[in-house]
């Protein structure tokens, strides 16, 4: 299906007006949400944000106090789990200890009628999709902590389900482990193009792996897009501040294209309506090192990073705060290094700059 014809289709899954309340506390706030087929999109926000809420929400494993979800345009606002097509694959992984890895990944297909055979065809089907076609034996204390993720991924796909939820499952792994399984499951989603729905509060999860990133904040959805449009567009001072790295400078419009940050005047990219007071963001990477004609500010700690050097300025326009400028490692090495109390010019380029309405 191409692009135009992705988005003319019927959404695959509808959350609308969704508000889920816990006694006085509103965990979700008339969340509206499609979801296409074949899509992956991640649920990110901080801890207590609702996330999880609205996945276990579209699972039937909370009920939603009002609002309704839709699942190829059948209402399953109010179904019990077991009667929704969807497969979960927990942080916990929730592995049967006592069953064999072969028994775990089949459970949800005994009972269904299938012959002996092709429960067990099924199943080594599955096992080889997530690389442990000779782990069927084992038990799950045997495996590693990435084994046991791919054997309960077999498992939540075993039923063949339209609809993957993926509640932070990489969240228990070691960095390593995480970033080579999550290129996998991506992979693997790709492939079988099931529609997959993944909660996380890692922001690189969620940009490697999504299609769309959601990104929520006291049960509410404050920015839908694709990764680069979540990075590059952020839509208020949470995203930017929660996805990445951002320099935030407070200051005034002078007019719709300029603003006033202390004793500075900064071109802005595009007139602005808003009121006077604003927040102007720039990531560290934007900020332009010796640049002939910027602004003088003095480093105060240089920060080894790997792959890039982050520096921080002193500048009485920036505040208490300061800003920072990352330098990739061969731009660092070119220019000898950055000493602590050397003074650089640093451009802030206007089409790098956003700017953010302040109440």
């Amino acid at each position: 299906m191409d692009a135009v014809a992705a988005e003319l289709a019927e959404p695959y899954l509808v959350i609308d007006q969704v508000t889920k309340r816990f006694g006085p506390f509103v965990a979700l706030d008339r969340v509206s949400l499609a979801v296409r087929d074949g899509e992956f999109v991640c649920f990110l926000g901080p801890s207590g944000c609702g996330k999880t809420t609205l996945l276990r929400a579209i699972a039937g494993l909370e009920l939603q106090s009002e609002g309704a979800i839709r699942q190829k345009g059948q209402d399953i606002s109010l179904l019990p789990p077991s009667a929704r097509d969807f497969g979960i694959v927990f942080q916990s992984y929730a592995l049967f200890p006592n069953l064999t890895v072969a028994d775990n990944v089949g459970y949800g297909l005994v009972g269904r009628g299938l012959r002996r055979g092709a429960i067990q065809a099924r199943i080594d089907e599955l096992l080889r999709l997530v690389g442990l076609p000779d782990q069927g034996p084992k038990y799950p204390a045997q495996l590693s902590g990435g084994q046991q993720q791919r054997v309960a991924l077999a498992r939540a796909l075993a039923t063949s389900p339209g609809l993957l939820l993926l509640d932070e499952p990489l969240s228990a792994l070691d960095a390593k482990v995480r970033q080579r399984l999550r290129l996998e499951m991506k992979d693997l989603q790709r492939r079988l193009g099931v529609t997959t729905i993944m909660v996380t509060h890692d922001q690189d999860e969620a940009l490697t792996m999504a299609d769309r990133i959601v990104v929520m904040n006291e049960g509410v959805i404050e920015q839908i897009g694709t990764p680069e449009e979540v990075y590059t567009r952020p839509a208020t001072a949470f995203v930017a501040d929660f996805i990445g790295e951002m320099n935030f400078l407070d200051g005034a419009l002078t007019d719709a294209a300029a603003v006033r940050v202390g004793n500075l005047t900064l071109a802005l990219p595009a007139p602005v309506a808003s009121g006077p007071e604003v927040t102007i963001g720039i990531r560290p990477e934007d900020v332009r090192i010796d640049d002939a004609h910027g602004i003088e500010a003095q480093v105060h700690h240089v920060e080894f990073l790997g792959a890039h050097v982050r520096v921080s300025l002193d500048h009485e326009a920036f505040g208490p705060r300061g800003l920072v400028a990352d330098l990739a490692q061969n731009l660092y090495r070119a220019r000898g290094g950055v000493a602590v109390g050397e003074r650089l010019r640093l451009g802030l380029p206007p089409e790098r700059l956003l700017v953010y309405g302040r109440s």
